[in-house]
């Protein structure tokens, strides 16, 4: 769980697991709320690239790194998410708010 969230500059990668429940959603927003503190984070990438599920604490997660970037003038995106994510995210009314990007990304 330690390599989920990782800085490169100004910009905090998420990479997201396999499933995307309550339990890892709430260790990846307090991992990612304290990175997001002592550091100037201006964007922030979720990359869905190994994920197959993802319940309403996902949508939330990212909803709510939304709203931490938005007052700074930040970006999030979301990268490498499948057919069925991106379905998922565009149900949530998440695809309204934040850029899906499924082959553009870091390596």
């Amino acid at each position: 769980m330690d390599d989920i969230c990782r800085r490169k500059g100004t910009t905090l990668l998420i990479h997201l697991p396999q499933e995307l429940d309550h339990p890892v959603s709430e260790q990846i927003r307090l991992q990612s709320d304290e990175i997001l503190e002592e550091h100037n984070i201006r964007q922030i990438d979720f990359d869905f690239r190994k994920t197959t599920f993802m319940d309403s604490s996902g949508i939330g997660l990212i909803m709510g790194r939304f709203r931490r970037m938005a007052p700074i003038g930040g970006k999030v995106r979301i990268i490498h998410a499948s057919d069925r994510m991106q379905k998922i995210l565009a149900m949530s009314g998440i695809t309204r708010v934040i850029e899906v990007e499924p082959e553009r990304g870091w390596a």
